[in-house]
């Protein structure tokens, strides 16, 4: 494409405000001058046409006076950065393109074309607003929490024209900005028949994408994502709901993109569950039927327990009563609801207090550099702290890469979403296999960090289980026929969906027509949908957390345990409390009393679970150098703060640089070892001497940092001054699998290397890495 942009600075909001009206209105279009006037007028001349599109930023003018010219600037500099790309996209191939803007809020874009083509203009301009539109929303709610909104305006140049140019093209921007002040045009009269077409013919489509359980790598449900017809405008669903929210069509594409994802489901998917994305608005609409959705899943064979009302943050409504009633309504049936793009800035947290969700989805800006970004870890870590409180689910958006992935995972995170996890696709897809394994890894990693717990899964009593479609009688006979059961799961094939205690059911049946309305209806009705449900290897010490954040009524409900995604049994609060009492008594007896780490068994069992692993690995060996002429000079008490000093700076340090899931040990006396992965190793340890070189001094009086020692007998018993204590950190890699007998060979030689060096050292073995075919040398 031939495309030509105006080389004259474009005017500047401040330039604007101090330019008077009249000068705005005279000021020459760059169509007007050389070399674009003469081109222009040479396609004119043969035959073909020159069309204008005017697009206009509204309330500018307030705007600016509310948001200051910064921010009206940067946000003009979008429009017109937009504009470019989507002119670019839009028009290859024509013989003239030039992109003017006016001023600071109207752009003119023109384009040259044949007759032919000029008659599809108006419509592939009202494409190009939604598209400027849909470019501006993001960096306009940036800015204010508010949505830019765009007007359009369209004029031509008549063919043959031969002279006076400057009146045809200042008839025909006074054309299209009349068009623009006047709202709909005929162009956009053509898209909504369109877009009319496609909700009358049900052409808008389901992809599917899964959200994954990070504690095993099961699927734990797919979220249903709209797109319009293929090759359309509305393809992609910020065209499809920008345009459907202009033009008050929001709960008809609503009902349209619900039947589309139900209907494309396909079959049960063994108790795994379904997102549905509502507009929040839909549940305040006069029109809306609650019942609708409910016929649909009956069709398909479909419970309200498999379905997820995912309300995103970005969207608002007025009418709270209205909303939250029917909200409790949805919830009386069985659904569950979700808040979607939490942290975008949109509602925050005042929206998870009003809707009280079941889940809470954070979006993919919050995770996007998660593995590298303190700050984003912190926050998330107060998600999660904040979602046990509540009883509530994390859900991360948008994981994209394999470290990510193990970040959150090692976090603790609940559930992932992301491309690195699995693209949208119809028919619905399942989880990549590099994904998993990862998960696999890490939860295998995971599970030793709590040393001497036990998985859940050893506490599994058998217990009853039914499927969703039993009769309540018959599970009330199976409760009166043994009359030491208290609960039992409900299942769909052998995955588990639900769970009914004694005390629910007899609560239920035990109203004035409870065995009326309960008898003949399937358990599915009636059950705890949401049962706490935890994989077999799942540590006792985190579902004895998860199982005390439960609400009231459900705190000493038996948890569902599951293996591979099937039911596994059953676990009573009581024997888990009495797991953990017994775990946190092993925990004490392993742990060094002085610092609080892991101590030599734990550190054991580490180094052999590395070592056998897949993942390269580096293991960093500390001491402190000239510690026990400080021991000898301040005191053994005196010497426990520089242990434990040296124990903080060790922690911190793996925690800045360092990966989630890393390993500090305390062997003992002043030796400690670390585990990390050896891109991360070099960083640690700079921090570490670095930080140590800062604070280990001021443990000594000022005559001693002064005289750079403490009196004292070196190795060799001769007087004299011994240094200041300092430390020495030892580096050893191991590439893939290994021995720990290989490791602590490599260790024992480069910690005496290390030691010959002076003052706060690291160094790192460069014969190689350790690994299966590599030779102890």
């Amino acid at each position: 494409m031939h495309t030509v942009m105006k080389e004259l600075p474009p005017p500047s909001v401040q330039a604007l405000r101090q330019r008077p009206a009249s000068a705005e209105q005279r000021r020459t279009l760059a169509l007007l001058h050389s070399p674009h006037r003469e081109r222009a007028l040479e396609l004119l001349r043969h035959g073909h046409s020159v069309s204008l599109m005017l697009f206009e930023i509204q309330d500018f003018t307030v705007f600016t006076k509310i948001y200051g010219l910064d921010a009206a600037e940067t946000l003009a500099r979008a429009a017109e950065k937009a504009l470019r790309e989507l002119a670019d996209q839009s028009f290859p191939g024509m013989p003239f393109t030039l992109l003017d803007r006016l001023d600071a809020d109207r752009f003119l874009l023109a384009v040259g074309c044949d007759r032919e083509e000029a008659q599809a203009l108006p419509r592939t301009a009202s494409i190009l607003r939604l598209g400027l539109r849909s470019r501006l929303k993001q960096a306009s709610l940036d800015l204010t929490g508010q949505e830019a909104e765009v007007a359009l305006g369209v004029g031509r140049l008549p063919s043959g024209l031969k002279r006076n140019l400057e009146n045809a093209v200042h008839s025909a921007v006074g054309d299209a900005q009349r068009m623009a002040r006047g709202g709909l045009d005929a162009s956009g009269a053509m898209l909504l028949t369109e877009f009319r077409a496609i909700l009358e013919e049900d052409s808008v489509r389901s992809l599917y994408q899964p959200i994954v359980d990070l504690r095993g790598g099961d699927i734990f449900a797919w979220e249903a994502l709209s797109r319009g017809p293929a090759g359309s405008p509305f393809e992609q669903p910020s065209m499809l709901f920008g345009f459907a929210e202009e033009n008050g069509l929001v709960f008809p594409l609503e009902r349209a993109c619900r039947r589309a994802a139900l209907a494309g489901f396909g079959p049960r998917a063994g108790g795994r569950k379904l997102f549905l994305n509502v507009h929040p608005r839909t549940l305040v609409d006069p029109s809306f039927n609650p019942g609708e959705t409910i016929r649909l899943l009956d069709e398909l064979g479909l419970a309200p327990h498999d379905v997820v009302l995912e309300i995103t943050e970005r969207h608002s409504t007025k009418d709270f009563s209205l909303f939250h009633r029917t909200l409790d309504h949805y919830r009386g049936e069985g659904y569950k609801v979700a808040v979607d793009d939490v942290g975008t800035g949109y509602s925050g947290l005042w929206s998870i207090a009003e809707i009280r969700p079941d889940f809470i989805k954070l979006d993919m800006s919050l995770i996007r550099g998660i593995d590298a970004n303190p700050v984003k870890r912190a926050l998330i870590e107060t998600f999660l702290t904040f979602s046990d409180k509540v009883g509530c689910k994390i859900v991360a958006e948008g994981i994209e890469t394999a470290s990510e992935l193990s970040s959150l995972v090692s976090m603790g995170v609940h559930y992932g979403q992301g491309y690195f996890l699995a693209r949208p696709a119809s028919p619905r897809p399942e989880a990549g296999r590099e994904a998993l394994a990862l998960i696999q890894e890490r939860r295998r990693r995971g599970a030793g960090d709590l040393k001497c717990s036990s998985p859940i899964g050893l506490l599994v009593e058998e217990a009853p289980s039914f499927p969703a479609e039993t009769r309540v009688s018959d599970l009330k006979r199976h409760f009166d026929q043994h009359p030491l059961t208290v609960s039992a799961a409900v299942v769909s094939g052998r995955r588990p969906v639900g769970l009914v205690t004694r005390h629910l059911l007899d609560r239920m049946l035990s109203t004035q027509y409870g065995q009326a309305l309960y008898s003949n209806r399937p358990v599915s009705r009636i059950m705890d949908g949401q049962p706490l449900t935890v994989d077999w290897h799942t540590p006792v010490e985190l579902v004895a957390q998860a199982a005390m954040t439960r609400e009231g009524a459900k705190v000493y409900d038996h948890v569902v345990v599951t293996r591979d995604g099937k039911l596994s049994g059953l676990a009573s609060v009581q024997k888990i409390l009495d797991a953990l009492a017994q775990v946190q008594m092993e925990m004490a007896k392993g742990a060094s009393p002085l610092t609080g780490l892991p101590g030599n068994v734990a550190i054991e069992r580490e180094l052999e679970t590395r070592v056998a692993g897949e993942r390269p690995v580096s293991f960093v060996y500390a001491d402190l150098d000239h510690f026990k002429a400080y021991n000898d000079a301040y005191g053994f008490k005196a010497g426990d703060e520089v242990i434990l000093l040296t124990a903080r700076i060790l922690s911190w340090a793996l925690r800045r640089h360092g990966e989630p899931g890393d390993f500090i040990g305390h062997v003992g006396g002043d030796d400690f070892v670390l585990c990390t992965t050896p891109e991360r190793a070099e960083r640690v340890c700079r921090a570490v001497v670095r930080c140590f070189g800062r604070l280990a001094p001021r443990c000594y009086g000022e005559a001693h940092r002064l005289a750079g020692g403490v009196p004292g007998r070196d190795r060799e018993g001769r007087e004299g001054i011994i240094p200041l204590v300092s430390v020495s950190l030892a580096v050893v890699d191991c590439l893939g699998r290994c021995t720990p007998e290989a490791v602590s060979q490599r260790a024992a030689e480069m910690k005496k290397y290390a030691k010959t060096q002076e003052g706060n050292v690291w160094v790192r073995d460069r014969r190689g890495p350790l690994s299966p075919c590599s030779p102890e040398r």
